[in-house]
């Protein structure tokens, strides 16, 4: 069988002396050690974070999510320095949105200046135009004929 099939593996008395001996060197954590957690520092409420006026509401309860998410006390200007790090964020995440939806809006732009277009002209405009102006060029060719219709014989010496 192969090296790794588990189906091969039996448990025999030397190997389960080996886990036993393994088990005595490298002791596990009781579960209260393993478990055990100091509770979250205190954050200061959220009041404290907001600004008056509703400019910058989403920019501090972002402040605050960050506080919260890297729960450790606050440095002396924490609230502050929140506040620039939230403002960074929005500040990358509006850029990458706008990059990503250039297309969409360029692709808007072309179809608003394509509907502003008038349509081409038809088949039978194109066909009309051109009967027009083979009618002009053939009234032209005549008022030359005769008015140097004579001389241009006299000329060619017909």
């Amino acid at each position: 069988m192969a090296d790794n099939d588990t189906r091969a593996e039996r448990v025999t008395p030397a190997t389960a002396g080996a886990a036993e001996e393994r088990a005595a060197r490298f002791p596990r954590p009781t579960p209260a050690e393993e478990f055990r957690m100091s509770p979250p520092p205190p954050l200061p409420p959220l009041g404290s974070f907001l600004t008056p006026g509703d400019g910058n509401r989403l920019r501090d309860l972002l402040a605050f999510a960050l506080a919260v998410e890297a729960a450790r006390p606050l440095a002396p200007n924490g609230i502050e320095g929140l506040r620039r790090e939230a403002d960074a964020a929005l500040e990358g995440y509006a850029f990458r949105s706008l990059h990503n939806r250039v297309e969409e809006i360029r692709l808007a732009a072309v179809q608003d200046h394509l509907g502003r277009l008038r349509p081409p002209p038809g088949f039978m405009t194109l066909v009309a135009a051109n009967l027009v102006a083979l009618l002009l060029l053939a009234g032209g060719a005549l008022l030359a004929w005769r008015h140097y219709g004579p001389a241009l014989l006299g000329w060619i010496g017909a």
